[in-house]
This record gives structure tokens, C-alpha cells and sequence, in this order.
């Protein structure tokens, strides 16, 4: 309550009149307390419960944003998602701490318009929920990741990719990081180091004159956009190095395959069927490799053979990869980097150059087949074909076992063997037929098929095996 000009003129000429001190009880009682205490600079609301005033506080304040430094930038981000919330119970009872009162001449001068004394600034504390700190941390982490980068050759462009390390988001560090943000507006994460297994330096040591071995495979025909993706993964490919002792993979060396990295629709094999996807025709990039790799002594450390046999290279020199699923990995086991050198000598051929060493000696491929298993016919009723087309749509392939020996005859007469296997599984020969044709009109059951099974609309109907 603000006391008014006349009240105050009437104290004064009482209290110069002698009669003052007998008022000053009355100004005790009648001039207001300015504040005291603030909780982050703000002052309570006069006549408001406490409690209520921090409830309204704790609401807004976690709707305050944090600013979240990392290397590419900046996150803005509310104090409540990074399980930030103000403690205010403590501060309840900091604010209820009894405390002693201004003067009466004090609270006079304030009333008479004079500045009044700064409050009592109170800190605000926080409570940290770690768990929902550490699923925020956890969701943005894969974004802020980078790969480092590993040094490598432009063969083509006469240049030298310099290595660059990456990073990834440091979990434990950043939520000590966050636990510790209280009232401040910003805080950096933590990162941890990512470091590439090819540093710059190890180009020193790299002479790209020297033909380790070599291997091409053609797609005369098989082009269409398969063409264009063989090409791309070439061009990711062309330039890699494998450091001595390093294990070696496709994947990481190529990279996504995915639409805004180049990469398009062609064939790739589902099942047994072939089906378009995104990528088809990196497995021919992988084979050729694969087939370079063992022909120059590389160790092999994981590898797929296809589902069936390619046709662009011989049982068991042959390799398949999927994007973040099934990889191809060698080791380099020189001591020196081998280089990889994928590139097109013509439209429809792929030439895969393993660069920087001699050839240890001779090495030859050789397979056998240990097993060999038939193949069916699968005729397939499609209601977008005329009732009376038939359309054989794959050729039947038998199975096989195989046994690939690697033989290495060095210079000094010595020599070295190693065995590995590969699956291939029979493919089934697909008719497409229209809703009229019978399946026992269609041609004889080529050699190795033995039996015919009938699906209807896409889907197999139980089961519905006959033989013609």
C-alpha cells in the first residue's frame, strides 16, 4: 500500500512538531516492504502464494530454449526435453526463509519514490532426468555422426584425397554436459574422434605403377540402368586404398546405395525372383573386385557367393553385397597399400587394377562341384496378361555346391593353398500365364526340372504341384 502526499506531509510536520516518534510504529505497520528476495530475476508476485507463483515459473522456464553447440551448428531446444526442470521445492524454501525487514526510513524513501534496494538474488536449481536426457541424446546422435574419411588416390584425376577424421557424438560426456547446464542458455556437446584407417601419410608409401593383378567381367548383356549403377559404384571404388594389414570392406569403401548418392532402379534378386531395386547391378562391381582380390593374393575374410550362379564370372569367383546387410571384406596382407583402380575401359565392361605391389608369384583359381540339385517350373497366373498370353519370364538354373582351391606358386618354389565353398541354389523356371492357358499346354519341362507347381494371382495355391 502506497502512502499518500498528504499522510506523509501530515507525519512530517507532526514529527517536527515533537509529536514523531509516536508515529513510528504506525509507519512501520503501513509502509510496505520492498522486495527482498528474486529467483532468477524475477520478483514474486505480491499477494500470490508462493506456491503458486513457482508452479506458473516451472511451467514457463521449461519452455525456455537451451542453445546446443556442436560442430556443424546449433540446436535450439526447450529445457524440458533435455530433462531439465526447476527444482521448486528448494526454492520454496529459500524464499520462505524468514528475513529481517527494511528500515522504516528505508521503506519511507522508497515510498517517496527513491530507488529501492536491489533484492536478494536467488540462483535457480534444477532437477536433471538423465533417462530422458540420454533418449534425446541417443536420437539426435546418428545425425551428428560423420565417417572419417581415408586417404586415396584419384587415379583418373591425378589427385590425391587427403584423409579427414569424423566423429560421433560422445554419450556419457554430453549428458555430464547437460546434467550441469542449471540456469545457463548454452552448452557444447562432446565428440568423440573418429580416426580413418588410411591416413594421408600412407600415400608416401603408395607406387601405382606396379599391376598386382587385374580382372574384368563384361554387361554387354545386361545393361540398361544396371549400367548407370555400375558406373557410380566405380566411381566410389576408384582410388581406395587398402592399408597393410587392414581388413578391408565394400560396403564402407562404396557407400549407400540410395538415390541422392546416384544410384538407380534395375534388377536385383529377391528370393529367387528378380525384382527392381535400387542398385542393381553393384554386385557385378563386387565380383569383379572379389575375383581381383583372390587372383592377387588377398586374404578373404567375409564373403557371399550369390544365390545363383552370375553369369559374368566362373563358380566361386563370385561375390554379392547388400547395402548395410551382407558385405564383402579382404585384407591387404603386403606391407605396403594396395590401391584400387575400378574404372569402364569400354561402355560395357568393368576393369578392377589392384596397384602398388608385385605379384607375390602365380595364383589360380579352380573349382569343383560337389553337389548339384534340380530345379521346377513355377507357372503363375497374371490378370493383367490377355487369358490366352504366356510369357516365360526366368529360366531355370540347377544348384550347386562348389569348392573354390586358391593356389599360390611363389618365386622361390614354395606354395600355398586355400579352400573356401560357395551355395548356389536352384532357380526355378517362371511361366507367366493368362486366366485361360493350361499349364499342360505349355512346353516339355526342360532338362534338369521335375515337376511343375501352379500359382494363382501371384500367390501359390496350396500346393498345387503337378507333374505334365
Amino acid at each position: 500500500m502506497r502512502v499518500s502526499g498528504v499522510a506523509l506531509a501530515i507525519v512530517l510536520v507532526s514529527a517536527l512538531a515533537g509529536a514523531g516518534a509516536a508515529l513510528w510504529p504506525l509507519l512501520d505497520q503501513r509502509l510496505p516492504e520492498p522486495a527482498q528476495v528474486a529467483l532468477g530475476g524475477r520478483i514474486p508476485t505480491r499477494g500470490e502464494a508462493l506456491s503458486s507463483w513457482l508452479g506458473r515459473r516451472a511451467e514457463q522456464d521449461g519452455k525456455t530454449e537451451v542453445l546446443v553447440r556442436h560442430p556443424d551448428g546449433v540446436l535450439v531446444v526447450p529445457r524440458r526435453e533435455l530433462g531439465l526442470t526447476l527444482d521448486t521445492d528448494a526454492a520454496l524454501a529459500e524464499l520462505s526463509r524468514p528475513r529481517a525487514a527494511s528500515g522504516v526510513l528505508t521503506r519511507l524513501g522508497v515510498a517517496f519514490g527513491r530507488v529501492p534496494p536491489e533484492p536478494l538474488e536467488i540462483e535457480p536449481g534444477y532437477r536433471f532426468d538423465a533417462t530422458r536426457a540420454a533418449a534425446w541424446l541417443a536420437d539426435i546422435a546418428p545425425g551428428l555422426r560423420r565417417e572419417p574419411v581415408d586417404a586415396r588416390l584419384d587415379l583418373r584425376g591425378h589427385e590425391r584425397i587427403e584423409a579427414s577424421a569424423g566423429r560421433e557424438l560422445d554419450l556419457a560426456a554430453s549428458l555430464s554436459r547437460l546434467a550441469a547446464v542449471g540456469a545457463a542458455s548454452e552448452v557444447e556437446l562432446a565428440f568423440t574422434q573418429l580416426v580413418p584407417k588410411v591416413p594421408s601419410s600412407t600415400l608416401a608409401n603408395v607406387d601405382p605403377t606396379l599391376m598386382l593383378s587385374e580382372y574384368e567381367t563384361d554387361f554387354a548383356k545386361r545393361g540398361g540402368p544396371r549400367v548407370k549403377n555400375i558406373a557410380r559404384a566405380a566411381s566410389y571404388l576408384d582410388g581406395t586404398l587398402m592399408a597393410p594389414g587392414e581388413v578391408w570392406s565394400f560396403n564402407r569403401s562404396v557407400g549407400p546405395r540410395t538415390v541422392e548418392r546416384g544410384f538407380v532402379d534395375a534388377p536385383v534378386i529377391v528370393a529367387d525372383e528378380v525384382e527392381p531395386g535400387v542398385g542393381g547391378g553393384v554386385c557385378q562391381v563386387a565380383t569383379t573386385l572379389f575375383a581381383a582380390g583372390v587372383l592377387g593374393g588377398l586374404d578373404v575374410v567375409k564373403r557371399r557367393s550369390h544365390s545363383r550362379p552370375s553369369g559374368y564370372a566362373p563358380l566361386g569367383l563370385d561375390a554379392t553385397v547388400i547395402d548395410g546387410e551382407v558385405d564383402l571384406q579382404l585384407r591387404n596382407p603386403y606391407p605396403v597399400p594396395i590401391i584400387v583402380h575400378a574404372f569402364l575401359p569400354v561402355p560395357t565392361r568393368i576393369r578392377i587394377e589392384m596397384l602398388g605391389s608385385v605379384p607375390p608369384g602365380k595364383v589360380e583359381h579352380t573349382y569343383a562341384v560337389t553337389k548339384s540339385e534340380d530345379f521346377f517350373r513355377r507357372v503363375a497366373r497374371h490378370p493383367e496378361l490377355k487369358p490366352d498370353q504366356v510369357k516365360r519370364q526366368q529360366k531355370g538354373i540347377p544348384g550347386y555346391d562348389v569348392v573354390s582351391t586358391v593356389r599360390t606358386r611363389y618365386l622361390d618354389g614354395s606354395e600355398r593353398v586355400r579352400h573356401y565353398t560357395s551355395t548356389y541354389y536352384p532357380v526355378p523356371e517362371i511361366y507367366w500365364v493368362g486366366s485361360d492357358v493350361d499349364p499342360e499346354s505349355l512346353p516339355a519341362l526342360p532338362e534338369r526340372a521335375t515337376h511343375t507347381e501352379l500359382q494363382g494371382d501371384g500367390e501359390a495355391v496350396a500346393p498345387a504341384s503337378f507333374t505334365p
